[in-house]
């Protein structure tokens, strides 16, 4: 053991001793390689960057993989001129409760974890500078996590916040600035006009895009202060009802949950679930070609690059026969010949590869570059994936190890006699 441990040591010791001698020609020799591995490096890192975009702006929208969006319309209110679902009138408030009791019901019945109501809707704001027609979402505390809802100040609803005599406000940034950027913690209020007027209490801020420039809030729906809080019933607001399940049975369970409303709430009702999630109506990525064209590239450059490398060993092995028959003549073995040689062009791509990586992690952890590519969105994780690191490295190790093989064969096939002739 320790005679295999201390050959394995020498072996590193003397190639990067050889390394250091032949400094000057690896170094321009490895330079390509270090920019291909920063470009691989980046193009990885853009890649799962913009995944991670694209996967927060989708499921902000649409919700997780399976949403189902459960709607309902009642032909008897249809022919009255409103329907359960957008239309106006006490009628049509009366029919989008039943529905919505029903399907939470059905959600219920089926044990799904994550349904939430999903309703948007507009209400006035009385801001210090005047009133202002704010858009809102009518919501349950489920659904921050079927929609990606990120707090920074305060927190999210709970269960508790039903019983509060004062609506309770997730808002955005813009809608605190309009109220005079006050801290959430301290619980600033907000006067919201109506039949009859009512305060609302700032309990959270949520994340939001820089480009969010509009006041917006969500409101905690089955609420004491939202039923009573109503501005008007002719508001033209949509009830929605949305349930998260999982993909491989859900579309079964939004069905029977749909069936089950429909069945219950009588005739005239027609009772529909559509999937919303991206991924149930986007197939393949929208970014494969993109990142295809800019990984060809890179791989180019990172052949260019070992065939520098290649190049370099070459010669370096010609130059250095006299050595290698020298050091066969006193007993070095073919196979610590070959593995030293093969491990000088190892250990110089690593290097490579490891600044490759790091110029490519500064590249995407530029606050510029990485604005750009997520436009503003707070997608949170590692600013510099792992995987990118790890291929990065990884594909460097490849490019030494290929480059040194065939100098590794011209060194082991020096033969002693004619090394001392050279």
């Amino acid at each position: 053991m320790n005679r295999l441990l201390t050959t394995v040591v020498g072996t590193v010791v003397e190639s990067w001793q050889e390394l250091r001698v032949h400094r000057g020609r690896v170094v321009l020799s490895l330079i390509g390689v270090t920019i291909a591995v920063a470009s691989l490096a980046v193009v990885v890192g853009f890649g799962a960057l913009a995944e991670r975009v694209t996967a927060a702006f989708n499921e902000q929208y649409g919700g997780r993989p399976a949403t189902y969006q459960v709607t309902g319309t009642s032909s008897a209110a249809s022919s009255a001129g409103s329907s359960a679902g957008d239309g106006t009138g006490a009628a049509a408030a009366a029919d989008a409760d039943a529905l919505d009791r029903e399907l939470r019901a059905g959600a219920e019945r089926y044990h799904v974890r994550f349904a939430t109501e999903a309703s948007w809707t507009q209400r006035p704001v009385q801001f210090p500078d005047g009133v202002t027609l704010a858009q809102g979402v009518t919501v349950d505390p489920a659904y921050a996590e079927m929609h990606r809802v990120r707090v920074d100040d305060g927190s999210w609803f709970t269960e508790d916040d039903r019983d509060r005599l004062a609506p309770a406000l997730v808002v955005n940034q813009a809608f605190l600035d309009r109220l005079g950027s006050p801290d959430v913690v301290t619980h600033p209020v907000v006067r919201l006009p109506g039949t009859p007027d009512v305060t609302a209490v700032v309990i959270g801020r949520y994340v939001s895009s820089e480009y969010d420039t509009e006041p917006m809030f969500y409101q905690l729906a089955d609420s004491v202060a939202t039923a009573n809080a109503v501005a008007s019933p002719d508001d033209g607001s949509q009830r929605l009802f949305e349930v998260w399940v999982p993909e491989h049975d859900g579309k079964a369970v939004a069905a029977r949950i749909a069936s089950d409303a429909e069945r219950a709430l009588g005739p005239g009702w027609t009772v529909d679930a559509t999937r919303s999630d991206a991924a149930g109506s986007v197939d393949g990525d929208p970014l494969g070609a993109l990142r295809w064209v800019i990984a060809g590239v890179a791989v180019l450059v990172l052949v260019l690059g070992g065939l520098g490398l290649l190049n370099v060993s070459l010669v370096s092995v010609r130059q250095r026969i006299r050595e290698i028959g020298i050091r066969r003549g006193v007993g070095a073995t073919a196979g610590r010949i070959f593995v030293a040689v093969l491990l000088e062009n190892v250990l110089g791509t690593l290097v490579a590869g490891g600044v490759g990586v790091m110029v490519g992690a500064a590249v995407l952890g530029n606050g510029t570059v990485r604005g750009l590519i997520t436009n503003g969105v707070d997608v949170g994780g590692a600013p510099f994936p792992v995987e990118a690191a790890l291929i990065g490295v990884g594909s460097a190790l490849l490019v030494g190890a290929l480059a040194g093989f065939l100098p590794a064969i011209v060194a082991v096939r020096v033969k002693v006699i004619d090394a001392i002739r050279y």
